[in-house]
């Protein structure tokens, strides 16, 4: 669900390129064009969408909003266990 929320958000991005998100290791792979947007620009969409993005904390009012496996394990969220 995080993967796919990021994923959705970026693209709708003048510029954005192409978007992957690697759930596992925690991390995006946005390509896009520097003439159009900026990786602070891509970091404040992230945050404000209630999730970290490297130094820039996620909104606290929209994280909190987010699904359980969307949150921090520190937070009890995390995917079940199987």
């Amino acid at each position: 669900m995080c993967k796919k929320t990021i994923e959705d958000l970026l693209k709708r991005y003048d510029g954005v390129i192409s978007v992957n998100v690697n759930v596992k290791r925690k991390e995006a792979t946005v390509k896009y064009l520097t003439d159009r947007t900026n990786e602070e620009v891509i970091k404040a969409a992230i945050a404000n969408a209630g999730y970290d993005a490297n130094e820039l904390a996620a909104n606290p009012d929209v994280y909190k909003t987010l699904p359980k496996c969307c949150k921090k394990t520190e937070d009890g969220g995390g995917m079940p266990k199987k």
